[in-house]
């Protein structure tokens, strides 16, 4: 055996003081690294959440890093616990405020609950058990939160959705499942206050439209896949009539058209509008629906083409026919002028001559023209009533004869083929409040006489109150533009 020369170092000892030092060193290394460690994973873990356990909610914060005060992350823990069987959740704290305080001591809008809002994203993999998870929802989101709740139900495809309102019921729910599995409606948007159902074709549009009948909705649009095809509500639970919506999905289908936005629904009338590929097109389908037999309540139509738009109105107008005594004092038949008599009615023929509109007034000029075979004498003031687009006579609508006492109607004697003029103005009127505009309007040229039916070219805002100033016939005084 070998032994180590006299004079070499001794062995270094495994148990010495500076081995431990370095043991020490190490062991201290190894801590820092996992606190920093454990800090990263605490940071970026939601709500700083143990790792393997799920946090309440997904903070969205901005650039901010915060963490949602007690109450909220407390409340996005509850939906999960009571909702998680139902339907699989996405639940988000949102700071809706993300603002950082100012160095002036100002509080954090992060600290403030209601500075905060829970999303929660709940999805089902089947169409029926969305009431189910509609149900678990509502009863973890009470409606006396101190933030707000966003709450959506929908299925994995994303055919069928519905936005909750907390502290409601599952009505829309309900209502949108019925819908798709009875109505053949492909999809089923609903929110508080709008809705939307898509259906395959445009022969299936009317189906849909009657299946909502007695539903209560949120104001709701229904369109086609194949076609762009739209009906839109303006109030809710009424739609535009059966022919309406039957004479838009028919124009639908026309060459050179390419979307039908059909609106309305009482009390608002229906309005159609129809976007045509250019000009000839618009010009053809303009004229096809002129020339439309459409046996429902009056329907104005706009064909647009390039910003261009021809304006029209489909329809019989049900004018009610206006009484004798709503004309003016000193209607003709009251006077004859050297032996002449008075105009009867029958033997004129009346007609819209244009309208214009300066300053806030709005101006209608009409035109009635002798026929018969012998001079009459006219005089007086013709009376009105005006129709609006839902097929009813214009309420409450005063007419005034525009004269300044001691002033009265001139006497005029007309011979056959001449024709007198007169002018009816009125103050212009929000349609934004009111759209059921006047598109017709029944004249009565003298007392006693018989009322013309007319059909206004173009729509005119004499809406319900308004105040009419009629003034008297004479003998022809202004050269007024088409319509």
């Amino acid at each position: 055996m070998t032994s180590a020369p006299p004079d070499a170092p001794p062995a270094p000892d495994a148990t010495g003081p500076a081995v431990e030092r370095r043991r020490l060193a190490v062991a201290a290394a190894v801590v820092v690294l996992l606190v920093v460690g454990g800090a990263l994973l605490v940071r970026l873990t939601p709500l700083g959440a143990v790792v393997g356990v799920e946090a309440p909610c997904v903070v969205l914060a901005g650039d901010r890093d915060v963490r949602p005060p007690a109450v909220v992350s407390d409340a996005a823990a509850r939906v999960r616990e009571v909702a998680s069987d139902a339907a699989t959740l996405t639940v988000t704290c949102s700071l809706v405020e993300a603002a950082e305080p100012d160095d002036f001591g100002q509080t954090d809008p992060a600290d403030d609950p209601a500075a905060w809002s829970v999303g929660v994203d709940a999805q089902v993999t089947e169409l029926e058990a969305l009431p189910v998870a509609a149900d678990a929802v509502l009863a973890a989101a009470p409606a006396d939160a101190v933030f707000a709740w966003r709450l959506e139900v929908h299925d994995s495809a994303r055919t069928t959705a519905v936005v909750l309102t907390p502290g409601g019921g599952r009505d829309l729910v309900d209502h949108a499942v019925e819908l798709r599995r009875d109505a053949g409606v492909a999809e089923v948007w609903f929110g508080p206050d709008t809705g939307r159902l898509v259906v395959p074709t445009r022969d299936a549009l009317a189906t849909a439209v009657a299946a909502t009948a007695g539903r209560d909705l949120p104001v709701t649009t229904v369109e086609t896949l194949d076609d762009w095809l739209e009906v839109e509500q303006v109030h809710p639970g009424t739609w535009p009539d059966t022919d309406a919506v039957a004479l838009a999905v028919d124009v639908a289908g026309w060459d050179g058209v390419w979307r039908v936005v059909l609106r309305g629904g009482e009390p608002a009338s229906p309005d159609l509008t129809v976007e045509a590929d250019d000009d000839a097109q618009r010009a053809h389908v303009a004229s096809r629906l002129a020339a439309t037999v459409h046996p429902g309540p009056l329907l104005a139509y706009h064909v647009v083409s390039q910003q261009v738009a021809v304006d029209g109105v489909v329809g019989v107008p049900a004018v009610a026919d206006v009484q004798p005594d709503a004309a003016a004092p000193g209607a003709a038949g009251a006077a004859d002028a050297a032996g002449v008599p008075a105009c009867a009615g029958a033997e004129l023929r009346v007609e819209v001559l244009g309208n214009d509109a300066a300053a806030g007034t709005r101006f209608l000029f009409l035109r009635a023209t002798h026929t018969g075979a012998a001079p009459c004498v006219v005089q007086g003031v013709p009376a009105l009533a005006f129709a609006r687009q839902s097929g009813t006579t214009t309420p409450d609508v005063t007419q005034l004869p525009d004269l300044v006492a001691p002033d009265v109607p001139p006497v005029v004697v007309l011979a056959p083929g001449e024709a007198v003029e007169a002018q009816v103005r009125w103050a212009a009127m929000s349609t934004s409040q009111d759209p059921d505009v006047a598109v017709a309007v029944s004249v009565r040229p003298v007392a006693g006489g018989p009322a013309v039916d007319l059909v206004l070219p173009r729509s005119l805002d004499v809406l319900a109150g308004a105040t009419v100033k009629v003034g008297p016939w004479q003998a022809p005084f202004v050269e007024v533009g088409e319509f």
